[in-house]
């Protein structure tokens, strides 16, 4: 029996075709995407790197820099890169060739648009995803909201799709650097101002970082600034006949505008890990907020020495707050903690000036701190010293007497002298009769403030 050979047929050799690639999947790997993404990721990360001690450790100050140079920065670097994504066809000369296409116009924009805008958003999620886990280990309470980190993403793709629609209007190659100046001008001047149209600017910071926006502020921010971005896209964009389509996002943009400048300020809340306290300590109570609650340890340790020492002392405060509430005789404020200043990634910046604050507060009490003659300034001075007694008064009193001694005048001397001599005889006293001489000294000073009634010392 013979083999049959079959020769195959050139349909079979020929090599399958492969699929046309997709326009959208070739701008996102070689077009404006990648280099837009990078763009955008380093312009927001070099300010968030070199403020990075005045935000780690807040997730609301975190949120509040993260929004900042997103708006501020990123929007107009978006804009102005989808400007110049949409003058390409007029620099390659392709507008006739785009007319021609079997897609609509509509869809031609957005298979254009939407890639590159995607850059912008991608490089801020890069920035978030870098500074939420660089603030973590430093946090005490809350949690990052993420329905901010996402307003502000489709923000930045609505200033590049609007780009885009003005690159596409505008044949100047100077017309994406002018829109970003423009765009930065337009959304930072809004923020001085007084009227509630302010509240329509998406850079617009309420407060100072210490609040929250309410659940639903991120939505109607996006659905103002989108709906805008669509009422562009379709009026540039869409065929003649369906142009008219626009009043729809317009009207709803309309709609929440309305709502956002009613509601102003109001969309804005306060932390509430910010009025609830955490405490620690028997005789001298020391209280700081939720938001702090992780330094608690070191605030304690920090106030030890003052805690000892006004330990059965009558009249004395009893507790320290963090949080500002209505005046009580036996309770003072303790020193703000100010993040990049007072407290540096977690811990206090500098424990004995932070005691040194207490003990001036606890010296003077309700009396106004340097106020008051000759003899109450000089009693107090002691009873500060008293308390603190860490280097830091000893350095504090050092570089007195060293000021007096260089201004040379007898008073100034005099006057060192006899601040010198009080705090030693507060110093010398016997624990017993201390305790009553201060016990009378924080009558005095911490209800109504009576400096007449300060005993002598």
């Amino acid at each position: 029996m013979s083999a049959t050979v079959r020769t195959p047929s050139p349909a079979s050799t020929a090599a399958a075709p492969r699929p046309a690639p997709r326009p959208w999947a070739a701008e996102l790997r070689g077009g404006l995407t990648p280099w837009a993404a990078v763009a955008v990721f380093l312009t927001l990360l070099v300010p968030l790197v070199s403020k990075a001690a005045y935000w780690q450790g807040s997730w609301t100050q975190t949120e509040y820099e993260l929004h900042t140079v997103a708006t501020l920065l990123g929007g107009p670097m978006a804009a102005a890169i989808g400007c110049r994504q949409g003058g390409r066809e007029h620099r390659r000369g392709t507008a006739e060739l785009r007319a021609s296409a079997s897609r609509g116009p509509l869809a031609q924009f957005l298979t254009a648009s939407l890639p590159v805008a995607a850059g912008p958003a991608a490089g801020y999620l890069a920035a978030s995803a870098i500074a939420l886990p660089a603030s973590w280990p430093y946090t005490s309470a809350g949690s990052p909201q993420l329905s901010v980190h996402l307003a502000d993403a489709l923000y930045l793709v609505a200033m590049a799709v609007v780009g885009h629609a003005a690159g596409r209007a505008v044949r100047w190659r100077l017309a994406p650097p002018l829109l970003a100046v423009c765009a930065y001008a337009a959304l930072g001047v809004p923020s001085y101002q007084e009227g509630a149209v302010r509240f329509l600017d998406p850079a617009l910071q309420y407060g100072t970082g210490e609040e929250l926006p309410v659940w639903w502020q991120p939505y109607a921010m996006t659905l103002w600034i989108c709906g805008l971005a669509a009422a562009v896209v379709l009026l540039c964009a869409a065929r003649r006949r369906a142009r008219p389509l626009a009043l729809l996002p317009l009207a709803a943009a309309c709609a929440v505008a309305v709502l956002i400048v009613q509601s102003g300020s109001s969309m804005w809340r306060e932390d509430p890990a910010a009025r609830r306290e955490t405490c620690a300590g028997t005789a001298l109570r020391i209280c700081v907020a939720a938001v702090h609650g992780d330094l608690l340890p070191q605030v304690t340790a920090a106030l030890s020495g003052i805690a000892g020492r006004l330990a059965g002392v009558e009249n004395a405060p009893d507790r320290l707050d963090d949080i500002a509430g209505p005046a009580r005789p036996d309770s003072r404020t303790l020193p703000e903690f100010f993040l990049g200043q007072s407290v540096v990634r977690g811990r206090l910046a500098d424990p004995q000036q932070f005691a040194w604050e207490v003990g001036v507060t606890l010296a003077y009490g309700s009396c106004g701190i340097g106020d008051g003659d000759d003899r109450f300034l000089r009693t107090s001075g002691a009873v500060q010293d008293w308390l603190i007694s860490s280097g830091l008064s000893e350095r504090r009193r050092a570089s007195d007497e060293s000021a007096a001694r260089r201004r040379g005048t007898a008073a100034d001397v005099a006057r060192d002298k006899k601040d010198r001599a009080a705090l030693g005889r507060l110093t010398s006293m016997e624990p017993g009769a201390r305790r009553g001489w201060l016990a009378r000294y924080f009558a005095a000073t911490q209800g109504a403030c009576d400096r007449n009634g300060v005993p002598a010392l």
